[in-house]
């Protein structure tokens, strides 16, 4: 049994665990791929479609969710998800080193914290606020100390952090709508490169899988590629005179 049959064999024992005990049950955290898997396995098994789920990370426009499965019409409650913000700041910022997603994240996962524990990491003016799972909130904050050769002090967030704010609108001269072409732009890198990393399976669409090309993207697309970032396509702002496209994208940083 290979990786993503035992991701789907947990998936289904999680949803009908839900449905025949009449509770909610619920996963870690997810990754983009993971929950790919999930939508498909749902879309397409019978014994998954009427078994409604919910995904959420902690705050709307999360990249890593969390999956409930029931709904308050099967139980006659709603669902609260056991997800905790941290916010991960320098002692003293004036001589901190500049902390990056991937530092903060190896900090933790040096801990011994499983990968499925943590949600997404948001970086702004050098403080980290990074979502947890409810039950390794307080291991976390305990024993959290340093990240990379800076000191930090952990806390519970009184609030959540604006992800619109780290959002950057850009806009680019593209052949056309197609997947390959737009990725091709938002990343600075050819066409052919593009075409790789598409065929090679890491770019998703709205959480789905994508591996056309040729797919011609829609406005408000949410568009992945693992180990580059996402951004939401936003359509075309205007054609010029020689037929090229002008088109927006909201990229996070």
């Amino acid at each position: 049994m290979n990786e993503e049959d035992i991701i789907v064999k947990r998936f289904k024992e999680l949803a009908l665990k839900a449905y025949n005990g009449g509770y909610y049950t619920c996963t870690g955290f997810l990754g983009i791929a993971e929950i790919s898997l999930l939508k498909e396995l749902c879309a397409k098994d019978a014994d998954m479609r009427d078994i409604p789920y919910t995904l959420y990370g902690g705050m709307p426009g999360c990249e890593r969710c969390m999956a409930a499965f029931g709904s308050r019409e099967l139980f006659g409650y709603d669902h609260v998800f056991p997800i905790e913000c941290v916010v991960i700041k320098p002692r003293m910022q004036k001589y901190a080193d500049r902390l990056s997603h991937r530092d903060i994240l190896g900090a933790v996962l040096n801990l011994g914290t499983a990968r499925s524990a943590i949600g997404d990491i948001y970086i702004s003016d050098n403080t980290a606020y990074m979502f947890c799972a409810e039950n390794m909130r307080e291991y976390i904050t305990d024993n959290l100390e340093k990240v990379k050769h800076t000191f930090v002090t952990c806390e519970i967030a009184d609030s959540l952090p604006d992800i619109e704010s780290s959002r950057k609108t850009e806009q680019y001269q593209a052949a056309s709508e197609r997947m390959d072409a737009v990725v091709s732009k938002a990343y600075k890198m050819s066409r052919s490169d593009a075409l790789a990393l598409i065929k090679s399976g890491r770019a998703y669409i709205n959480g789905f899988s994508c591996e056309s090309a040729g797919r011609v993207l829609k406005a408000n697309d949410i568009v992945t590629v693992r180990g580059y970032g996402r951004f939401e396509y936003m359509g075309v702002a205007k054609t010029t005179a020689k037929g090229r496209l002008i088109i927006t994208v909201n990229k996070w940083c």
